[in-house]
């Protein structure tokens, strides 16, 4: 990744004009080196403007996940030290199980594409190129496995509060690993665990967020995404989506490991989605109606069922 690209867009994410002369000096570089790099951005989908004696000026971000600008991220992020890039892969899940042993620390794995994307229970999560955000976030916490259900609720946070900072939408958390918006999914997640001992070394947590309009994905019905759901002028920078999206996933992450989730809970519950509805649950083979009463310290769902008993829910598959 060049050092350069990642220099030239900090300079011209301000929204004022600047030269090529000035990136120059400031930089250090030729002004035929600015004028390379600008049109390699380019080819990665940036519009830059270039005006007369007032220099160049970023217009619009590009309409896919930016290389160069995750790398800009990466590289100031606390948390995580590394990052892979996939233009097409069968599953980011994938990709960052193989690099476990040979990458310490925590890292991204992105890709435009995936052809055999999953969810939960193995559901095939639809990836057309370009059409939404596939990443996978490797962690390495040295927590109990029982810890596994607080971290899906503080990532599950995360998501939602970066989606309605970044579009302007409102979004609703199905307990505990999906994202919806106006009652239709437009993000999951998928939390693997490598451990020993009932101790997690590694958390391998795959995201999806649709945030393009597809066929594929509206022919589903009970599917969403950024695009359908944002007023109509408004423009979806992904820069600035994902600049967020890091920040937060750092910031709930660190409190996932230093608060209970009683830090959280009310915020939770005002975006959970489970609430007084009839809900499909099927957890072990058994599948029954039911009405959620509460989420509690631990992270567990409190459901009253149609026989009247009021069960806690560990790990199912909720219909609405």
């Amino acid at each position: 990744m060049s050092n350069m690209k990642q220099e030239i867009l900090k300079l011209l994410k301000s929204d004022q004009f600047i030269s090529g002369q000035e990136m120059a000096d400031r930089l250090k570089v030729s002004r035929t080196a600015v004028w390379k790099n600008i049109n390699a951005l380019k080819t990665e989908g940036y519009s830059i403007e270039s005006v007369t004696r007032k220099g160049y000026h970023l217009r619009e971000h590009p309409r896919y996940i930016s290389p160069t600008a995750l790398e800009v991220l990466v590289e100031s992020s606390p948390l995580f030290s590394h990052m892979e890039y996939l233009e097409t892969t069968e599953s980011t899940q994938i990709e960052a199980f193989q690099k476990l042993e040979n990458k310490d620390g925590a890292y991204i794995v992105v890709a435009l594409e995936q052809t055999k994307g999953r969810g939960r229970f193995s559901r095939q999560w639809s990836s057309p190129k370009n059409r939404g955000l596939y990443l996978s976030i490797v962690l390495r916490p040295n927590i109990p496995i029982t810890e596994i259900i607080r971290f899906n609720l503080f990532i599950s946070l995360a998501l939602s509060r970066t989606l309605d900072a970044a579009f302007g939408v409102q979004s609703g958390i199905k307990w505990p690993n999906d994202i919806y918006i106006n009652n239709r999914k437009v993000s999951g997640f998928l939390t693997e665990v490598v451990s020993e001992s009932n101790v997690i070394s590694a958390i391998i947590c795959g995201i999806g967020i649709n945030i393009f309009k597809d066929e594929s994905v509206s022919a589903l019905g009970t599917a969403t995404d950024i695009e359908s759901e944002i007023e109509p002028d408004r423009a979806i920078d992904l820069d600035d989506f994902m600049r967020k999206l890091i920040h937060n996933i750092e910031v709930y992450y660190d409190r996932f490991i230093n608060e209970p989730f009683s830090s959280i809970r009310e915020e939770w519950k005002s975006r959970a989605i489970v609430f007084n509805k009839d809900l499909k649950i099927t957890e072990t083979g058994e599948s029954y109606m039911a009405k959620a009463l509460d989420i509690d310290q631990d992270g567990f769902l409190e459901v009253l069922d149609e026989a009247g008993e009021i069960r806690r829910v560990v790990s199912a598959d909720i219909e609405l």
